[in-house]
């Protein structure tokens, strides 16, 4: 329809009105200048090269997890396919594996400053404001973490002291739980610690 239509140049008016400036900047800038969006530096200091390692170490753990994730189901569907037998509860290990792979991935997600950001609006302000706001979400993203690591702690004091197991294999659910709680720990840790690097970054030049 031709509401429609408005409605969708409308959009892209805006969009090139706020996208123009850096366009703009970006093309009168020396190609040897021109920040590399997709590729943040690693952590210089001592501390950060640490806890890039262990976010790194992470990843890999959940990558590993992902392959045995994917074997599993691959038997479970051979199994069913040739002898009408799939694996008894692979959809338990399915679900715990993906709980820890997703879990172990958030640190160095993080770090890299991977996760998806809306900057549809703040990409017209300042080198400064946008790292006083990501210094910001960071802390705010440290508080959550940590928050769901301290809970998650006594969850798994309560499975482990309640005996809680899966229906069909009988796995104590208390197990998977203890990689998901230290990889929540790593991601505050990860959130406070670019929170502190942001606002030092802030500090030194004003």
């Amino acid at each position: 329809s031709s509401a429609a239509s408005d409605v969708y140049k409308r959009q892209v008016l805006m969009a090139q009105h706020w996208l123009k400036p850096r366009a703009v900047l970006w093309r009168n800038m020396p190609t040897d200048q021109i920040p590399d969006m997709d590729a943040p530096s690693r952590p210089k200091d001592i501390f950060g090269r640490v806890l890039y390692r262990v976010a790194l170490g992470l990843a890999v753990f959940g990558g590993l997890t992902l392959v045995v994730i994917v074997a599993v189901s691959f038997l479970s569907i051979l199994g069913r396919f040739l002898f009408s037998s799939p694996l008894l509860g692979d959809f338990e290990l399915v679900e715990m594996g993906c709980g820890v792979a997703i879990a172990a991935f958030l640190p160095i997600c993080h770090l890299q400053k991977g996760n998806v950001i809306v900057d549809f609006v703040t990409a017209r302000f300042s080198a400064e404001v946008n790292t006083l706001l990501d210094a910001f979400s960071a802390l705010a993203f440290g508080l959550v973490a940590a928050f769901f690591t301290w809970r998650m702690f006594y969850g798994a004091q309560d499975m482990y002291r309640y005996n809680e197991e899966t229906m069909l294999l009988q796995i104590s659910v208390w197990i998977p739980f203890l990689p998901v709680v230290f990889s929540f720990f790593i991601l505050a840790i990860c959130c406070f610690y670019t929170a502190a690097r942001d606002t030092h970054h802030i500090l030194r030049k004003a």
